[in-house]
């Protein structure tokens, strides 16, 4: 008869490695690993300042924005013969064709623990190494499929949600699951700072276990956190060259409810030197009892790295953070992100004033998007670009290939839907072809 308890103890041993220090009856332990590199450099504090794809993970709420077509993906090797592969997608609804806002996201994450061998006893109940070379080899490991969707519900806050499909496999023994992860950021009205908030992986039902074990719910998470970002610190608002973001997260878990309450807080600088942006991180994670990790004081400490440039429109991240964990080992995450369309920013003149709005006249499946010049700009003005968006805040689609002239104050824009209400904002142009701020976001519905 096989003996299982070889494979009980790669469960054991798996949820040791991905719950890093703390038991619990719950399945798919390794949900409580992060994904991405430049949060998990961060201390996995990211809530409230996740502003890529990985946010299907982190706060679908924070989905929306993802603007432009993005990539993301990682490896994760850890200590024990570990692995957790990750990949994620995401586009806004609109260029996939479907006529709602927000955005769509795509994830997958495969996690997976080297095989161990299961023995067979002999006619007295003993074994040997000998009998465990002959013996059959099983391992664990997960998958989850993730469907997001974020929608930015009023111009204060957005809203999301990811559900997702959880594969957890021991030995011979596997079973699949639906979840779900509901998330909302918060737009604040203090200049840089953001709130979050996310329930993980709520689920009706309850994953099963090796053979004679019960069922078990799947780790139950509330995150909140409290983010705030700059765009630069020591360089000037004409040409701002660097930037800081910083976030802390509370995680109450819920399921099981014997786990302490955790802390998270991280930390980035990013450095623009000749368009090549260099992001060093740093987070700690206040884990434990008193806070303190019981694999010691450093293990709460993580640290990463980030390099990206844009190459004609399309912005490529790689990020590299090191995690240790005590007497445990380490574990190295490496990961690249993808933006397709971002052209590369261009300081925003001081002295370079937006024109003010005049008005919108709406007509026939057409708007006149009519403005007058701030006599108050100390910048020569060259031209105006007009922009356009379907939702109040954004994203604004660039409506002039080339700045309308400086003499002109006014576009015709159409066709255009009837009964689609419209949002509009101009910039003023300099000689240079640098842009001011938005003007003041007016919107109209054509006839």
């Amino acid at each position: 008869m096989k003996k299982f308890a070889a494979a009980a103890g790669i469960l054991l041993f798996a949820s040791v490695l991905f719950a890093s220090e703390f038991g619990g009856v719950t399945a798919s332990p390794y949900l409580n690993i992060g994904v991405g590199a430049r949060a998990s450099g961060m201390g996995e504090a990211y809530t409230a300042i996740v502003d890529n794809v990985d946010a299907s993970f982190w706060n679908p709420g924070a989905l929306v924005k993802v603007e432009n077509p993005q990539f993301s993906l990682m490896h994760n090797q850890n200590f024990g013969g570990t692995s957790y592969e990750y990949l994620a997608v995401g586009f806004p609804a609109e260029q996939l064709g479907f006529n709602i806002w927000g955005t769509i996201g795509i994830s997958a994450l495969l996690v997976r623990v080297e095989d161990v061998a299961t023995t067979k006893e002999d006619l007295s109940g003993n074994w040997s190494q000998e009998q465990a070379i002959l013996g059959e080899v099983y391992g664990v490991g997960g998958t989850v499929l993730g469907l997001s969707y974020s929608w930015q519900a009023a111009k204060q806050f957005a809203v999301g949600a990811t559900l997702k499909l959880i594969n957890q496999k021991v030995a011979l023994e596997e079973g699949w699951i639906p979840a779900m992860d509901i998330g909302i950021l918060v737009n604040t009205n203090l200049p840089g700072f953001d709130l979050g908030m996310v329930f993980q992986n709520v689920s009706f039902m309850q994953m099963n276990q090796v053979k004679g074990a019960p069922n078990a719910p799947l780790p139950l998470n509330l995150k909140f956190g409290l983010g705030y970002k700059t765009k630069r610190m020591f360089t000037s608002e004409d040409d701002p060259r660097d930037g800081f973001a910083i976030d802390i997260d509370g995680i109450l878990p819920l399921q099981p409810a014997n786990m302490p309450f955790g802390l998270n807080f991280g930390m980035e600088y990013m450095m623009n030197f000749g368009d090549n942006l260099f992001k060093p991180r740093f987070g700690y994670r206040f884990n434990g009892n008193a806070f303190i990790s019981d694999l010691g004081w450093f293990s709460g400490f993580t640290f990463g790295f980030g390099y990206s440039r844009n190459f004609d429109g399309v912005d490529v991240g790689v990020d590299y953070a090191f995690i240790p964990f005590g007497e445990l080992g380490m574990s190295n995450r490496v990961g690249m992100t993808i933006n397709v369309g971002q052209p590369t920013p261009t300081p925003t003149p001081k002295a370079l004033n937006p024109p003010k709005m005049v008005k919108l006249r709406p007509e026939a499946k057409k708007i006149w998007v009519m403005w007058s010049m701030d006599k108050g700009s100390k910048v020569k003005i060259a031209g105006y670009n007009v922009y356009m968006s379907y939702k109040p805040g954004g994203k604004y689609y660039k409506l002039t290939k080339v700045p309308v002239d400086a003499t002109r104050y006014y576009l015709k824009v159409g066709p255009l839907r009837s009964g689609l209400r419209s949002y509009f904002v101009v910039v003023s142009v300099d000689e240079k072809g640098r842009e001011s701020k938005y003007s003041k976001e007016i919107s109209a519905v054509p006839k």
